[in-house]
């Protein structure tokens, strides 16, 4: 994703009797270093910072202000193929408060037992870098900074899927919608090709998280791309109903963009 520079963030919470916290703040930063070699191997410049606070969501974004991040990338904690994604409190808030775009990473148990003093034993879902990105989008303003987005990103991706789902209320107001919504998505298209990229268009009818998810099961998408807010959108800071379901279903990385930020 064009990424040079890592920041790997730890927030110790202060009263959390669990794990490494305050007064093992050497402790922590060796096993963080030990997470940061292979990013370094790779070629990334990667940096470590370990903060101890009561508010873990609001230290994670006031990190990525001081160190000027362009992307918080947070990790999810899958329970199990029949509850799904249980978004943690902490990831629930960083997305809702961020500035900045947000890359939920899904994060599937494999092995109940497996583990290091029978810890589980976890792995990313996706593995095959940006083969094929998946852009959902309304065609509100709201999406316009996550089309934006996903047309930086088509360098490096091979195919881009765009997908709109038209609500079955809206297609029996407005019988010409799906008309409509194929123009814009063949709108897009063009930008897609004129950046270096093939698009393949789909247009669904049903609940908008739930057919976003299936189109990125069904072509084995390695990134979903969307807008955090929604076409209901207020000027607070909140997640999009839309946003804030894929996140719980879509059981591969969510890529969420702000209205504030159209580039990534």
């Amino acid at each position: 994703m064009g990424v040079s520079r890592v920041i790997l963030t730890h927030v110790t919470k202060v009263g959390y009797g669990q794990g490494a916290g305050i007064g093992h703040e050497d402790a922590l930063e060796a096993w963080l270093s030990g997470r940061a070699a292979p990013l370094r191997a790779a070629g990334l410049e990667v940096d470590i910072d370990i903060r101890a606070v009561g508010e873990v969501a609001g230290d994670i974004l006031a990190a990525a202000t001081e160190h000027g991040a362009d992307l918080i990338v947070i990790g999810s904690r899958g329970q199990n193929m029949v509850r799904g994604l249980f978004l943690g409190s902490v990831a629930r808030e960083v997305i809702r408060l961020s500035p900045l775009p947000v890359r939920l990473e899904w994060i599937e148990v494999t092995d109940e037992t497996g583990g290091k003093d029978g810890d589980a034993v976890c792995e990313r879902a996706c593995h095959a870098g940006l083969r094929r990105l998946l852009l959902a989008t309304d065609f509100s303003p709201q999406a316009r900074a996550a089309e934006t987005a996903a047309a930086l990103l088509v360098p490096k991706a091979s195919v881009v899927d765009l997908v709109h789902v038209v609500n079955p209320d809206d297609a029996k107001r407005f019988t010409r919608w799906p008309v409509m919504a194929r123009a814009a998505l063949d709108d897009i298209a063009h930008d897609v090709a004129a950046a270096g990229g093939k698009a393949e268009m789909h247009l669904a009818t049903g609940k908008p998280s739930v057919e976003i998810a299936k189109a990125a099961s069904d072509r084995d998408a390695d990134l979903i791309v969307v807008g955090k807010h929604g076409q209901n959108w207020v000027e607070s800071m909140v997640i999009g109903s839309t946003a804030a379901n894929l996140c719980e279903i879509a059981r591969r990385p969510v890529l969420m963009v702000p209205l504030q930020n159209s580039e990534v």
